[in-house]
């Protein structure tokens, strides 16, 4: 068995939606909550957002089930929502929920991270525009500053944004998430107010001096030429600049690819902003990175007749002999975790740095259930070893790798998805919250374990 460094983390991912639902304090209505209201039909068996893991009734026996696995760090959040449901009005009962939550990590010693936004638009937020809104984002300032104030150093990382982009690709150039429409502009919009959002985030940290650091969460879906055609590699640089390293880097120190603004201003597509907004975003600085990974993005050029803009112009492809997830159609590809680690290494500083999620969604668990009633994941296993083997090798050859968290800690609601496709290490009966330990979570025990031997 693999062997990591006994200061390299090894935990669990999840979110603060995805497990919480409508949970125990007052909670404001989510984005989500209106498309599921709008539109149940679009949601795997009906599974809306209402009630999800329910962990904030099952926290302490959760996190008693965590801390048998052995888990060292989590990574979760607040609730934007839950904390100021109205946007303005501060909610004493989800204050003190969270506090009570934190010291519950501390009591099972995990430690934690903590993520400002993570997918939960508020529904007031969203119908003010959204990242678009200056408003919003000066909201969004105002909730990470209590949470900065009020929380200080029982959080050990937090967390600015995680997936920034998802929802932007998602909800404005797809329908998977909420508004469900398919505007470039729009995304473009939303995608510069997320970065200022970020930067004005990390500028009100700095101010309070906390011990604790800051980061953001980027999935990088490490971005290649489909093949070794000119218009293939040109196609995949400019696909990096919009998907993958070119947001990455505004976001990890405020710089910007000039292919981006060349072929936005072509288009006619630059967002509105100020040169002062410009001036805050290039102030930018994390303390250390998350990559979420599951699937490399392989680009190809295709034929485009009146492109509204460049991404119009491109695809991805995933190679006829690749190894596949066929419940998600993702290719697996673990090699390109230690292409990631050496990258991070030579040309981000080599930053600290941590994979935030990786994992293997698998469809209809229950196929692989035992006589013992234990789900017998072996594809997870193989999957998280094979990653975990790549992560080994970039650490091994001095990337600054801090830590692996797997997607997820525990099953987690998936937006549409639902439960459709289930992660966890800790399994969740729907009907009656019960949970069990899957075989994957004995397997990452032993892991675990394995650093001090």
């Amino acid at each position: 068995m693999l062997k990591f460094p006994k200061d390299f983390q090894i935990g669990a991912s999840m979110s603060a939606m995805q497990t919480e639902g409508k949970g125990i304090t007052p909670i404001g209505e989510l984005a989500f909550d209106k498309y599921f209201k709008e539109h149940p039909e679009l949601f795997f068996e009906g599974v809306g957002p209402d009630i999800t893991s329910d962990i904030t009734r099952h926290y302490k026996d959760d996190l008693k089930m965590f801390g048998q696995i052995g888990l060292e760090s989590i990574r979760t959040g607040f609730s934007w929502a839950r904390l100021f449901p109205d946007g303005k009005t501060l909610n004493q009962e989800a204050v003190d929920f969270y506090h009570d939550y934190i010291k519950e990590y501390k009591r099972n010693n995990i430690k934690l991270f903590m993520t400002l936004f993570h997918f939960d638009m508020p529904l007031w937020a969203h119908e003010k525009g959204g990242w678009e809104s200056r408003e919003v984002i000066d909201s969004f300032v105002k909730y990470a500053n209590f949470v900065f104030t009020e929380y200080k150093d029982s959080v050990d990382y937090y967390v600015t944004f995680n997936e920034p982009l998802v929802p932007v690709y998602e909800g404005y150039l797809n329908d998977k998430h909420y508004p469900a429409i398919n505007d470039p502009k729009a995304a473009v919009e939303q995608a510069f107010g997320i970065f200022l959002a970020h930067s004005k985030v990390l500028l009100e940290f700095r101010k309070h001096n906390l011990k604790a650091p800051i980061g953001v969460v980027y999935n990088w879906n490490y971005t290649y030429a489909f093949s070794q055609s000119k218009e293939d590699i040109e196609a995949s640089k400019i696909y990096d600049a919009y998907v993958n390293r070119g947001p990455l880097n505004i976001m990890y120190n405020g710089t910007f690819d000039p292919i981006l603004f060349k072929t936005l201003d072509e288009f006619g597509m630059l967002p509105t902003y100020t040169n002062e907004e410009i001036e805050i975003i290039k102030k930018t600085k994390i303390d250390f990175l998350g990559v979420n990974y599951y699937f490399p993005c392989r680009v190809k050029t295709v034929e485009c007749k009146d492109p509204r803009w460049i991404m119009d112009c491109m695809k991805i492809e995933i190679p006829s002999d690749a190894k596949i997830n066929p419940h998600r159609g993702w290719e697996i590809y673990p090699e390109a975790l230690y292409e990631m680690g050496m990258e991070i290494k030579e040309k981000f500083n080599n930053i600290p740095w941590y994979i935030a999620e990786n994992g293997m969604g698998v469809e209809n668990e229950e196929r692989f259930r035992d006589e013992t009633g234990i789900i017998q994941d072996d594809y997870r296993i193989e999957f998280l070893n094979d990653h975990l083997t790549q992560i080994h090798r970039a650490v091994e050859e001095g990337s600054n790798c801090f830590g692996y968290h797997l997607w997820a800690a525990i099953d987690c609601w998936s937006f549409r998805n639902a439960y459709k496709n289930r992660y966890g290490l800790v399994e969740v009966n729907l009907k009656d919250q019960s949970r069990k330990f899957k075989k994957s979570a004995s397997w990452y025990k032993e892991l675990i374990e394995n650093k001090f031997k």
